[in-house]
Order: structure tokens, then sequence, then C-alpha cells
């Protein structure tokens, strides 16, 4: 009789198959990341940046790497530390900087502000210090070989807050557009779904954005980002208030904001402009033209400011 194995994911993190290296899985663990130019270096991995924050990053490393640790079957004039920086969204990754292992590594770096701009900001990006092979190797069972191997990393995931009301861009080309009965030019259109003022569920949507491929495209290009911050903005300021218009039929008998729910994370981003209570949303909602709704959404969305910088 043939004995059914079944196979489970032991590991939460990258295993690497070189057994001469062992010593080495840990030595990048006390890294650290600081976000500001005068804030404090944490060896936490995952690191949330307020919109407004997000032109004063200057973020920095110190890699706390002992170079006294036990290199194994490695060779520490072999080996690199490489510091790169990903934008998943754009799926971008930059070299940041290496350093060869046989001179003292720096008490310090700094990622510089041109990096961060070729990332859409820094904001949403994750920074990786690697250990890694500085050149091919003879191959060896159980030992790396291959330029650029890497034998130990850590990752620093560097996010804006996702509150409960932002939601996925879906991409949409004319010919779709056509058959969804657009125009083939529409630069973008809101679908409300439902569940506005009821608790988030990870597989349920609240709404469907769609934008214009060619204007995505546009935007989300890093030779862009003067010109799309403010676009973005104001597109995402203008979305708002079509998801609050269209969504009102499911909340305006309602006596509270329930915890959770994409309206409560609506109400706390005006809530950061404009005192407001859920009557006064309400108000704000069903005023002809939105015009004060739509001007509180533009200055959480700080488009003057984006638009004069730009």
């Amino acid at each position: 009789m043939n004995a059914k194995i079944t196979w489970r994911k032991s590991a939460a993190r990258d295993v690497r198959p070189f057994f001469g290296t062992v010593a080495l899985e840990d030595s990048l663990q006390n890294t650290e990341l600081r976000l500001f130019a005068d804030g404090q270096f944490s060896a936490d991995s995952a690191f949330l940046i307020e919109s407004a924050a997000a032109e004063r990053l200057a973020i920095g490393l110190r890699f706390n790497f002992d170079p006294n640790i036990n290199f194994g079957t490695a060779k520490k004039s072999d080996l690199i530390l490489a510091v790169t920086a990903v934008q998943p969204f754009l799926k971008k990754t930059v070299l940041v900087a290496t350093f060869a292992l046989s001179k003292p590594l720096p008490p310090e770096f700094e990622i510089g502000d041109e990096i961060l701009a070729q990332l859409g900001g820094g904001t949403s990006i994750d920074v990786v210090v690697a250990l890694c092979l500085g050149k091919k190797l003879e191959k060896r069972p159980g030992s790396p070989f291959l330029l650029g191997h890497w034998l130990a990393k850590k990752s620093f995931s560097l996010r804006v807050p996702q509150l409960a009301e932002e939601f996925d861009i879906e991409p949409t080309d004319a010919e779709t557009w056509t058959k969804l009965g657009y125009p083939a030019k529409t630069l973008y259109a809101v679908q409300y779904i439902g569940g506005m003022n009821e608790p988030v569920q990870k597989d349920n949507r609240t709404a469907i954005v769609r934008v214009h491929s060619d204007i995505f495209k546009k935007l989300t290009s890093e030779s862009n980002q003067k010109v799309a911050r403010p676009v973005l903005g104001s597109m995402a300021a203008d979305i708002a208030c079509q998801m609050l218009a269209a969504s009102l039929q499911d909340w305006e008998k309602a006596d509270e904001v329930v915890a959770q729910s994409p309206l409560s994370a609506f109400m706390k981003r005006i809530e950061k402009v404009h005192p407001c209570d859920l009557e006064e949303l309400k108000k704000l909602v069903n005023e002809p033209g939105q015009s004060k709704l739509r001007a509180i959404l533009h200055v959480d969305q700080q488009c003057v400011r984006a638009i004069v910088e730009a």
C-alpha cells in the first residue's frame, strides 16, 4: 500500500539551501531603519507613513553587522552587503548601494531623495538589505556560487495607512470602456457595489474604480510624478465624493457609523480637515454639487500644495 504524504509549509521566511553558511542567516536581523532625519532607528520590519509626512522622508539604515561573525565556508572577501529598494506596484527595483565586507561598513547609510523619486516618493516601497556573493565561484554542493546569491536578508515594508475606503484601480482600455457602455476616451468611472456602512470583509469590494489605461500608465510613470501628484489627488477627492453620493441610500437613515466600515474611514479623513459627525456628513453629501465636501476632500489630498509645487 502506498502511503500518502502531505507536505506543509513549516517556515515563515525564505530558506536558502546553503549548508555551509547557516551561521549567517540571522546576521542582518539587527539592522535598523529610520524614516526621518530627526527620527529614531528601529529594528521593526514594517512602518506606516502618514501622507502628510511623506515629504519629510529621509530613510536611513544602521546595519549593526558583527564583523567577527562566523562566516562558515564563506569567505569574507567574497561577500557584499547590497541595499535595494522595491516598488511592488510599479514592479520596479533599484539597486541603491553595495558594500564590500572586506572593508568597514558605514555606521549609517541614507537612501537619497533621487532614489525615492524613482519609486514614487518612498511611501509604498520595500527596502531590502541582503548579504550576497560578490563574485562567481566554483560550484560546490551546499555553498553559494553565483554572483548575487544571497545568504541572509532583512526587508523593511514602508506603507501609507490602508484605510477602509481605499480601493483597487482597474486600468481600462478603450475597447473595454466601449463594451461597458462608456465613451472610449473615458477618464475614470466609479461603480459602487455596497457595504459602505458595514464592517470591511477581506474578499468583498465596496466599489470598482476604473481609470483609462493610457492615463494610468502616464500617472504611474516615474518621469511624470510632478504632474501625476496633483492629478491623482484631485481624482481621489472626486472619486470619494462619487462613492459617498452613490452609497448615501445605504446609510442615510443610520444613527451611527459602524466601526471598521468604509464610511468610518471616510469620516476619519474628513474630520482631520473639518469637524464632522454623521448628520453633518449627510448634509455635505446632500448639498447640490457637493462643493463643500469636495473642498474638504481636496484639502485632505493636499491638492493646492501639490499643484503649487508641481
